[in-house]
């Protein structure tokens, strides 16, 4: 017995790994044919007790209280004050949580884990990220993100590309690969 129509043909699957690998090869951020490039979108984790965390983009110039007010309406009226005039920062994490002995909802506002920002499409941060989600910088394994971190505690954090040079296994090829997807 056959089951022809529940298989995806042969040319459905060339298709498919042809667009995958097509997409994995552009560069982060470039959502748009030929030399059209759109800017990723800007991104904020929102995090509360009772309603848990969800990611939000916003408009460049936003702030915190228009975008709870918009998202999270029942959360808007009670925000303090001095929360609502919050710029928006992209690859934050913003806690909102009862102030004690009042209604009001407080907030505090982290940037996110470097992995969480990478996977948004933001530059990884090589002076705050860890072995692991150096990991994630194509061209670099388990042991040379051991070699970054030992050489960021030994000499100090980097501050340009020539500097990343100093860590023994870097040359210029890696550091042109991952220039634009790391920051310092």
């Amino acid at each position: 017995m056959r089951f022809r129509g529940l298989y995806p043909s042969g040319a459905f699957l060339l298709v498919l790994l042809g667009t995958v690998l097509f997409l994995l090869s552009r560069e982060p951020g470039h959502f748009g044919w030929g030399t059209h490039r759109v800017a990723p979108a800007e991104w904020v984790c929102l995090t509360d007790p009772e309603v848990g965390s969800s990611f939000h983009s916003f408009q460049a110039g936003q702030v915190l209280g228009a975008l709870v007010a918009k998202e999270l309406p029942r959360l808007s009226e009670p925000l303090a004050d001095r929360c609502r005039r919050i710029p928006l920062e992209g690859g934050t994490e913003i806690r909102l949580g009862r102030v004690s002995g009042s209604d009001e909802r407080g907030c505090v506002v982290s940037p996110l884990p470097e992995r969480c920002r990478y996977l948004l499409g933001m530059p990884l941060n090589v002076n705050r990220a860890g072995e692991e989600e150096l990991k994630l910088l194509p061209g670099i394994g388990p042991r040379l993100a051991s070699r970054i971190v030992e050489a960021r505690e030994a000499v100090g954090l980097f501050s340009s590309p020539e500097e990343f040079l100093r860590v023994p296994g870097i040359g210029k090829k890696l550091v042109e690969k991952i220039q634009g997807r790391m920051c310092f």
